[in-house]
């Protein structure tokens, strides 16, 4: 567990964080959003001590960081930035050791968990290991970049934009490959976008910040019906609400009982997902199967749209 104890950050006269308490409980992803200069990243960067804070304190797991040497400390929390700071004269593997050598892990030690990494990131050890970070792809460097905050396996992964710099479609492959890491490690993650879709696609809760001061921390679904000022209603959108809130929803919420035909929408795929396919395809209903195939009746239109305006 992360607690935000009444922190501030004063630069001169000027403060970049106002007085901001939180919780992040164990195992979840917390999202940062909000204005360019809300301050979202300097409290990110006070998590790990990058940035002292001028009062208040940070708890992990009960322990208060500024009892903590930062040099221990930084080892123990994950930390990727937007671009992924590889070292360019390293390679993969030599990149993700980065952290257990510091730590001063034992060669067989190190390379079992680099391949490791490697195989969870879908990376073949045989292609990937040796290559230097100029060789791979945007996507590529991503997953490194992920695997060597997580190589010394820190409860804690804070990342500042660390999808920024990709194209829309591997960056959703990213956030997609990001959730399913996290729920098989169960890694707390505290992470700061600037994208709305991806606070929403990614985040447990989500805080909202504006003028460095924390407006709101809530569950999407709280955003979205009970924003708690008019910047956080501007900010989730008035206009894309209806379709973020079927986002939050799955198909099997509203199955119907009956036949359909026409391809099958999974049970897993989102309320958002399922409507944009019966729309692509011309279709009213459509069958729904679970993840082995089996017909577990079918998706309407009208069925997702009433689903959608049932109050949270």
């Amino acid at each position: 567990m992360i607690e935000i104890q009444s922190l501030t950050k004063r630069f001169g006269d000027t403060v970049v964080v106002d007085d901001i308490s939180l919780t992040v409980d164990e195992g979840t992803i917390s999202v940062f959003v909000g204005t360019s200069g809300a301050g979202k990243s300097t409290l990110l960067r006070m998590i790990n001590r990058l940035i002292e804070p001028t009062s208040g304190r940070v708890l992990i797991d009960g322990q208060d960081t500024m009892a903590i040497p930062e040099d221990d400390l930084r080892h123990r929390i994950g930390y990727v930035i937007q671009g992924y700071g590889l070292f360019p004269h390293r390679t993969v593997s030599e990149n993700i050791a980065t952290v257990p050598r510091l730590l001063g892990w034992d060669k067989k030690r190190i390379a079992a968990r680099v391949e490791e990494l490697l195989d969870l990131f879908q990376l073949d050890s045989g292609e990937f290991a040796r290559k230097y970070p100029h060789e791979l792809s945007g996507g590529q460097q991503q997953r490194v970049g992920v695997a060597r905050a997580l190589a010394a396996k820190p409860a804690l992964l804070l990342m500042d934009e660390p999808f920024g710099a990709l194209d829309p479609v591997i960056r959703h492959k990213a956030q997609d490959d990001l959730l399913a890491i996290q729920r098989r490690l169960g890694t707390t993650i505290m992470l700061v976008t600037h994208d709305m879709d991806e606070a929403f696609h990614l985040g447990d809760k989500i805080a909202v910040m504006d003028q460095a001061r924390l407006l709101q921390y809530a569950t999407p679904a709280e955003l979205l019906t009970r924003p708690a000022e008019e910047f956080v209603e501007k900010l989730v959108g008035t206009a894309e609400r209806p379709f973020r809130l079927l986002a939050l929803g799955k198909v099997r919420e509203a199955v119907e009982p009956g036949a359909a035909t026409g391809k099958p929408v999974s049970a897993s795929a989102t309320l958002r997902e399922a409507l944009s396919q019966l729309l692509w395809m011309g279709r009213e209903k459509l069958p729904v199967v679970d993840a082995d195939g089996t017909p577990l009746g079918r998706i309407s239109i009208g069925g997702i749209l009433a689903h959608g305006r049932q109050p949270a």
